[in-house]
């Protein structure tokens, strides 16, 4: 749904005095307050899980005697567990505290280290040891490009009317709703109510889950009694 379409919706639900035309640019009160609750909305519930929508990969190689290496240019956030070295065929353990980034760089750890470690800090992921030749990384991140135009181009934030979220428009909407009845002193606790069940919903069923196996299918496992073979997350 693009962003009139859905701009419109919430101010028939919300019993608005006009439903205008245009979004985008338009200085009525009612197209300019369903948009900030648009803006505010889309970027809660980006924010709120690691959609698949929004996850993307990215590889690098070091340069020898280099430590910092720059963002993805839509960089949001690292998801975690996800950063290795393909070089040495490791896991880079991170992000890491300040903290602890001052007890490896200030320590006597100068030499190979049975880890790779990383931190996120002025735009940059920072590694340890430094690497001393090229190594190949590969991580996944989510993206800050959390709205496509009606061409596709990933964008930051809404521009035009044609525009239409990359996250569920459907979460976007109830969201949008009850802060738009909110910013108009109005009751919102059911429409506010309403999302947080239709989000819970979504995130378990966003990308799917993992099986836990509490026993295998050979062996003495089998006889443990009152433990199912196979639960799937919620």
């Amino acid at each position: 749904m693009s962003l009139l379409t859905i701009a419109q919706d919430i101010l028939k639900e919300t019993k608005a005095a006009t439903i205008p035309s245009t979004i985008i640019g338009n200085n009525q009160d009612s197209a300019k307050q369903v948009l900030q609750a648009l803006k505010i909305a889309t970027v809660n519930i980006s924010r709120s899980f690691d959609w698949q929508e929004l996850q993307k990969e990215h590889t690098f190689n070091s340069v020898a005697s280099t430590q910092g290496y720059n963002l993805p240019s839509d960089f949001d956030r690292v998801i975690d567990n996800t950063f290795w070295n393909t070089t040495n065929q490791r896991t880079v353990i991170g992000p890491t505290s300040p903290k602890d980034w001052r007890v490896l760089t200030n320590s006597t750890i100068t030499g190979a280290t049975a880890n790779d470690y990383f931190r996120t800090r002025g735009g940059q992921f920072l590694l340890f040891p430094t690497p001393t030749a090229v190594e190949g990384y590969v991580l996944e991140y989510i993206s800050n490009l959390i709205v496509e135009s009606s061409g596709g181009s990933g964008q930051t934030d809404w521009i035009a009317d044609s525009d239409v979220p990359v996250v569920d428009d459907y979460l976007v909407r109830l969201d949008a709703t009850w802060r738009l009845l909110k910013m108009q002193g109005k009751p919102y606790a059911e429409e506010q109510r309403e999302l947080e069940l239709a989000l819970a919903e979504r995130i378990s069923r966003n990308g799917g889950r993992e099986s836990v196996y509490h026993s295998s299918d050979t062996g003495l496992d089998k006889s443990r009694i009152g433990y199912p073979a196979l639960i799937t997350a919620p």
